[in-house]
């Protein structure tokens, strides 16, 4: 008798087991094919994705924290699960104090393929020694602060700061269309490769700008600026840039302060932008501007407030330096988020060229990396006056700097 629910009898059921059996021996084979593939995929889901930086740690010119500004940012990441469940290990190098050892540094993350990018960088030797090889290994380094000239004119060095050739030709062009600075003089700092660097910059500037700049002054790191201020002043000059680092600010006004150079007004660039300089010339004789080169750091906004907050978790100081490291980390986890598929070297450089202009509050200007061959994409800075030992923002409009060093 046919079995009602069946509709076949015996020799139905003997089928439809034989058919369940071919079956899961079907997906059982699938599975002997399939299961490898997954086993062979699944640490690569597991590994931490490996990011470096080649930076100045140690030495008499060392400036370390743009990659502890990057390595913080990128804890806070990792806290909060990472990229796509994957820990980020951040390697961060000494350059140390010769081309030898900066070669050494970047020669450890250049050969391990784990290594996708480099972020949050800053020192004299890295980009002279290394920027080619970085190109030839299609490895990209996001800056946080870049000083030499060859970071500027490098194919897969992307600085995120103006840098100080950017920062003295918006120095120039704030004198000039704001201050209405009449005799306008400029000395910078004579460090390796930097003055060619300065010179080009400006020769650029009163091309493109049409504007008369300033005939270059140049002071040697340890020597005395006495004799070069006395000369500014027997010039009658009525504002007057200087380029030093912070230690060279302070030393620069208080001979100007001696010489009593009333009436003179100051201009400096980002790394005099401290409390430290606000609190030393709060007291002297004529206005005094910085040129910042990200939003101002006490800034209220949303944004700074987040800087600051991971700034003091990790005891950093709050400066230009730092600022960049952090916007450097941010712009490269975008990046990172934007890779589908594997997170290989090639696949991030992929996703930070084609990136589309991207906004950041930290930022004066939009952040476009591209195919170019030279990078600086942050051209906008930000002049600040000193008052009462504070700085305030002198003028609510960026001043924007075309490129001047890309070839």
């Amino acid at each position: 008798m046919m079995n009602p629910l069946t509709g076949g009898g015996r020799g139905a059921s003997l089928r439809g087991a034989r058919t369940i059996a071919l079956a899961m021996l079907a997906l059982w084979l699938c599975g002997a094919v399939l299961l490898p593939a997954a086993a062979a995929t699944a640490p690569e889901a597991l590994r931490p994705i490996r990011l470096g930086a080649v930076s100045a740690l140690s030495g008499p010119n060392a400036f370390p924290e743009s990659s502890q500004a990057a390595k913080a940012y990128l804890d806070a990441v990792n806290a909060t699960g990472g990229i796509r469940g994957r820990r980020i290990e951040f390697i961060s190098l000494d350059e140390g104090t010769s081309p030898a050892t900066a070669a050494a540094a970047a020669s450890r993350l250049v050969n391990d393929p784990d290594v996708v990018a480099l972020v949050g960088s800053s020192g004299l030797l890295d980009c002279p020694v290394n920027a080619d090889r970085y190109a030839a290994s299609g490895l990209m380094s996001l800056q946080g602060a870049s000083v030499s000239p060859v970071c500027f004119t490098a194919s897969h060095v992307v600085p995120l700061n103006n840098g100080p050739y950017i920062g003295l030709a918006s120095a120039v062009l704030f004198a000039r269309q704001t201050l209405r600075s009449g005799r306008l003089c400029a000395a910078v700092m004579d460090l390796p490769g930097m003055v060619d660097g300065f010179r080009r910059a400006l020769g650029q500037l009163a091309k493109v700008k049409a504007i008369e700049v300033p005939q270059l002054q140049v002071l040697a790191p340890e020597q005395d600026p006495t004799e070069l201020l006395r000369a500014m002043k027997a010039q009658a000059c009525d504002t007057v840039i200087f380029t030093g680092h912070e230690a060279a600010v302070l030393r620069w006004s208080e001979v100007a302060q001696a010489l009593g150079t009333r009436g003179m007004t100051s201009i400096y660039l980002t790394p005099a932008y401290t409390d430290r300089v606000a609190r030393a010339l709060a007291t002297h004789d004529g206005a005094v501007y910085v040129m910042a080169e990200f939003e101002p750091w006490k800034s209220r906004s949303l944004p700074s407030q987040d800087w600051r907050r991971l700034m003091q978790e990790a005891r950093l100081p709050l400066s230009s330096l730092s600022q960049g490291g952090y916007v450097a980390a941010q712009m490269l986890v975008r990046a990172l988020r934007q890779v589908e598929g594997p997170i290989t070297r090639e696949a991030v450089t992929r996703a930070l060229q084609q990136m589309p202009p991207s906004s950041h509050p930290l930022l004066g200007m939009p952040f476009e990396i591209g195919h170019r061959r030279a990078h600086n994409p942050n051209r906008a800075a930000l002049p600040l006056k000193l008052q009462q030992g504070n700085w305030y923002i002198a003028t609510p409009a960026w001043i924007e700097v075309p490129e001047l060093l890309a070839p």
